[in-house]
This record gives structure tokens, C-alpha cells and sequence, in this order.
């Protein structure tokens, strides 16, 4: 024991430092991904809203929705708020649209300077292109071709 602060340095025990005030959520919500898990091909993400204390469950199916409810409203119920949403499109396949696009930009579109990832919020991937880089015109035209309603083009200056 060290006398002078009072503490013993070869104690194994941590007092986790919660800054936010939101590890009993974190944990929740980990948990709550853990019961999720089977339903992992329907998944939209989940988005935490920490003004109001509300989680998002996302599914890409009413089916989904339905198990996801009856697990965490039944089965295994949570003390968060939860809200359900149906959305289009998986997180997995819009990261893995991200993972495809981004790292090759080059390669479709001809040129680099595209930013942007997947949003979970708008359950899209979000292709970003300063209107001032000096290839911007032909970025734009191969975000345009890809024609594919996952992605959003943000345009900004």
C-alpha cells in the first residue's frame, strides 16, 4: 500500500472512468448487440441518441423488426428506450459498397479526392466532393454514372 496516496498499485481491480455518463448504456447496448447477433444479415446499425437516452434498432425487414422486438420487449428485455425502424439497406451492405468504392477510386471514377463513408442515419453511403478540386467535374459525373440509389452525393465548397 502506498501510505503517502493511499492506494494499493498491485490491486487488480479498475474503476472504469465513465466521462460520458453513459457506460451502464454502452453496456446495454453491447449486450443487446450480443442478442442481435442471429438477426445480423437484416441489420441496419444501431444509433444511440444520447439527448433523449434512445436506441435505434434498424432492421432491412418487418420479419427482423418482429424478432428484434420480441427480444428486447420479452424475451430479454432492456431498460433502455427503444425505438424500431425498417430501413432499405444492411450496414453490412453498405459497408462493404463503401469498402468497394472508396479505396479504388481511381479505378471507376478515373480519378481520387471522393470522401465520405457509410451513415447509418440515412442508412446510405455518403460520397463527398469539394466542387473547388480540380477533377470535382469528372468525380461528380462518375458518382452520377454509378447510379446506385445506396449512395448520396454531397457536393460542398
Amino acid at each position: 500500500m502506498d501510505k503517502k496516496w493511499g492506494h494499493d498499485p498491485e490491486a487488480s481491480e479498475w474503476l472504469p472512468l465513465d466521462i460520458t455518463g453513459e457506460a451502464l448504456a454502452t453496456e446495454e447496448m453491447d449486450r443487446i448487440r450480443g442478442l442481435l447477433a442471429p438477426l445480423a444479415a437484416y441489420d441496419g446499425g444501431m444509433l444511440w441518441d444520447s439527448e433523449t437516452a434512445t436506441l435505434t434498432v434498424q432492421m432491412t425487414t418487418e420479419d427482423a423488426l418482429q424478432q428484434a422486438r420480441l427480444l428486447l420487449l420479452v424475451t430479454s428485455p432492456t431498460w433502455l428506450r427503444v425505438l424500431f425502424v425498417q430501413v432499405q439497406y444492411s450496414a453490412d451492405e453498405l459497408s462493404e459498397l463503401a469498402d468497394r468504392l472508396f479505396p479504388h477510386q481511381i479505378t471507376w471514377a478515373g480519378a481520387t479526392g471522393i470522401g465520405g463513408g457509410v451513415d447509418h442515419y440515412i442508412n446510405r453511403v455518403v460520397m463527398l466532393i469539394d466542387r473547388n478540386h480540380p477533377q470535382a467535374g469528372t468525380l461528380i459525373q462518375a458518382v452520377t454514372n454509378l447510379d446506385d440509389p445506396r449512395i448520396k452525393l454531397d457536393i460542398y465548397s
